[in-house]
């Protein structure tokens, strides 16, 4: 068994946008504005900017968070007999976090709840088979919700100040059941030459409760109306709001099962070659009660072949290749968005709203009320990925470890979010906020969002690594990755929800795909990784109790560097004179000196110079899309370093009883990684790093008990 404990306090250091002394009050003249604008200054912290050398409106703050987690787990393996054993597993988990606020409600309060159950069955068969059968339960209970102190809906700035939060995601309520029955048989056959496998899972996924965006409401307050986005926050203006209003409570239901066979074969003494099958089905979810029902249909067809071959070439060198084809989930979070339509749910994008009553020329009682919608695509799949890898690898004197190779992926039918039914050019029509729902081709809706099999990827790497086992009581491993990732807005993790739907918007509804495609957002050139495990000498004819304090510690530690991840521009604006007036906020702007782009904007003092608005302009009235790419440009390298000091007591009278005291250090050097710069043209603090991705140095200590 085994119970842990973490109960973290402390307080989170950072840089936040907050209004200058000038810009404290409400100048809106309207008795029913000002107080609400004076409830979102209120919002900010009292202090003044601070970090003028940084930006005019930078505060360096401090806020207290928060963190508990207990982890309690029991674990029992039993031999029935000489060929049976069984294994019980349960884990019980709590994680309780009350995060830290620079603004107020910056960040969501969390409770997750998770547990964790195991049952597994060994039979040794006859003829030297193994047989294994296995039962999974999982539970996770997540609830995200707004701390006491935010405001009502979502205040977004285009970057100008921070925005009052949390994002628009929460609340989230959810309760995620897993139940998994797999089972695996493994036979040696033709003298130990074939080692066949063949297995199965089945999984039943139950998913409840609430997640959606914009539940809260979501004001937009942008440069507009001859104004910036804080004189409009100050005159109580916004440009557009968005609100989801109705039942959004469900409960999905769906299959999953997976089937696969397996040889593998000892060809030759130096040569073993593996070759296997796969098949996966995914069923169509459906909800509990019907409220919503999903167009697309079982994905049933899927087949992955698997290809792996090891050649001893001589020398001690070895060779191996692999192939895989390899079929994701369509996730619950993604399908789930169904649940923001018709009839129950009406989700609102109001162009010029009204601060005090958004919904005021709204009728909700009339069916013809035009509202957002949200499509699945009805041929909706699994995306899928080739994945494929040539190494060589070499022992040299029976203990270090040379490899070098290739590894790369192909990946399609990623998931991605194509908004379209957006504002276009009408002749005679002015292209102006308040006309973008009158150009609309579909005078039924505002935007409509369609989820489809649209994203690709690719990965290539080169990698190279020389693995050290324990010599002289030091182990170490040191590999170097030089790679390039490219994707069409949508990588390997893309869901279409929550923030993937914020860069995977083309700029204009017809040039989606070929404007998004560009480096993907983890795309790091290069990374060198080393790790390092040292045991310290026992001292020798030590009395006892010199032994409990001397005898087996143990220093292990982690360097990485790496290139930093690319980033790139927005315009922040959609009105006249910035953006393309379509109704969307993807707009990018037309770069003026083209000799800047790949450059990597990794420090505050440079920063401004490369990234300088008289480089940049923006879109002019009918131009589809400003001429900048998507990622052209890259933030900080990593620079980290962690290391770590234990030491074990063994009990020798309680059979494997263990008692481990750990300090670590995280971020040992304090070398800080500088965020992405504001990247919003229309913001005076453009260019502008006003923050740091990573933390300071953190000590913390540990004692652990495990029974």
């Amino acid at each position: 068994g085994n119970f842990s404990q973490e109960k973290i306090r402390g307080m989170v250091n950072g840089n936040v946008l907050v209004p200058l002394a000038s810009e404290r009050t409400p100048l809106t003249t309207n008795p029913e504005r000002r107080p609400i604008v004076q409830r979102y200054l209120a919002a900010y912290p009292d202090e003044l900017p601070n970090r003028t050398d940084i930006d005019p409106r930078a505060l360096n703050t401090n806020a207290p968070q928060r963190i508990d987690v207990t982890t309690v787990d029991l674990r029992l393996d039993k031999n029935i007999s000489r060929t049976r054993w069984i294994s019980l597993f349960h884990e019980l988990g709590r994680t309780t976090i009350d995060a830290f606020q620079l603004v107020a409600g910056q960040n969501p309060d969390t409770e997750i709840h998770t547990h964790r159950s195991r049952a597994a069955l060994y039979q040794e068969l006859a003829g030297g088979g193994m047989l294994e059968l296995g039962f999974t339960f999982q539970r996770t209970k997540s609830v995200l919700k707004s701390e006491p102190n935010a405001v009502g809906p979502r205040v977004r700035l285009a970057r100008q100040i921070e925005e009052l939060g949390p994002s628009g995601q929460f609340p989230i309520d959810r309760a995620q059941n897993t139940f998994s029955w797999a089972g695996v048989f493994t036979k040696n056959m033709g003298s130990g030459r074939h080692t066949l496998t063949l297995g199965g899972s089945l999984t039943r996924l139950q998913l409840n409760g609430i997640e959606t965006n914009d539940l809260r409401g979501r004001f937009n307050f942008t440069n507009a109306f001859g104004r910036s986005a804080i004189e409009n926050l100050l005159y109580g203006t916004p440009s557009r709001y968005d609100f989801t209003l109705g039942n959004v409570h469900r409960g999905f239901r769906n299959w999953h099962a997976d089937f696969f066979f397996g040889d593998r074969w000892q060809l030759h003494p130096r040569l073993q070659f593996y070759y296997g099958l796969n098949y996966s089905l995914e069923t169509k979810p459906t909800e509990v009660n019907n409220l919503n029902k999903l167009p697309y249909s079982c994905d049933c067809n899927n087949f992955s072949p698997r290809l792996a071959l090891a050649y001893r070439l001589g020398k001690e060198w070895v060779t191996r290749a692999s192939y895989n084809l390899s079929f994701g989930p369509i996730l619950p979070v993604t399908y789930s968005q169904i649940r923001n339509n018709l009839p129950l749910v009406q989700r609102f994008v109001l162009q010029e709203p009204d601060l005090v009553n958004p919904l005021r020329d709204i009728d909700l009682s009339d069916p013809g009320t035009r509202v957002a919608l949200v499509r699945m695509s009805p041929d909706l799949v699994s995306p899928y990925s080739h994945q494929y890898n040539w190494t060589f690898e070499k022992r040299f004197a029976n203990q270090y470890l040379l490899r070098f190779g290739y590894l790369g992926s192909r990946t399609f039918k990623l998931f991605h979010p194509f908004f379209t039914n957006r504002a276009e050019v009408v002749p005679g029509i002015p292209l102006t906020r308040n006309t973008i729902d009158k150009r609309r081709a579909d005078q039924r809706f505002s935007d409509i969002m369609t989820v489809v099999n649209a994203g690709m990827g690719s990965l290539d790497a080169f990698q190279l690594s020389l693995d050290v086992p324990f010599t002289r009581r030091l182990a170490w491993k040191a590999v170097y990755t030089f790679s390039k990732a490219i994707d069409t807005g949508s990588d390997y993790s893309g869901t279409a929800a929550n923030r993937d739907l914020i860069f995977p918007r083309g700029q204009n509804q017809n040039l989606i795909l070929e404007d998004l495609k560009g480096p993907s957002d983890f795309h790091s050139p290069h990374a060198l990784q080393f790790n390092f495990i040292y045991s310290l000498h026992n001292p020798v004819g030590s009395s006892h109790w010199s032994q409990l304090l001397l005898n087996d510690w143990q220093i292990s530690g982690t360097a990485l560097v790496k290139t930093g991840t690319p980033f790139g521009l927005v315009v922040g604006s959609d009105s006249p004179g910035f953006g393309n007036v379509d109704g969307g906020s993807a707009d990018r702007p037309t770069i003026l000196n083209p000799e800047i782009l790949g450059m990597a904007v990794d420090h505050p003092d440079t920063a401004p110079l490369i990234l300088s608005a008289d480089r940049f302009d923006f879109i002019q009235p009918g131009e589809p899309r400003g001429t900048i790419g998507r990622n052209v440009f890259r933030k900080d390298a990593i620079r980290n370093f962690n290391l770590s000091i234990s030491k074990q007591w063994a009990a020798t009278s309680l059979n494997e009883w263990r008692l481990v005291f750990r300090v670590e250090t995280y971020n040992l050097t304090n070398s800080p990684q500088f965020d992405a710069p504001n990247r919003n043209l229309t913001s005076a603090s453009f260019g502008a790093i006003t923050n740091a991705l990573n933390d300071g140095r953190i000590l913390q200590f540990g004692l652990q008990l495990i029974f």
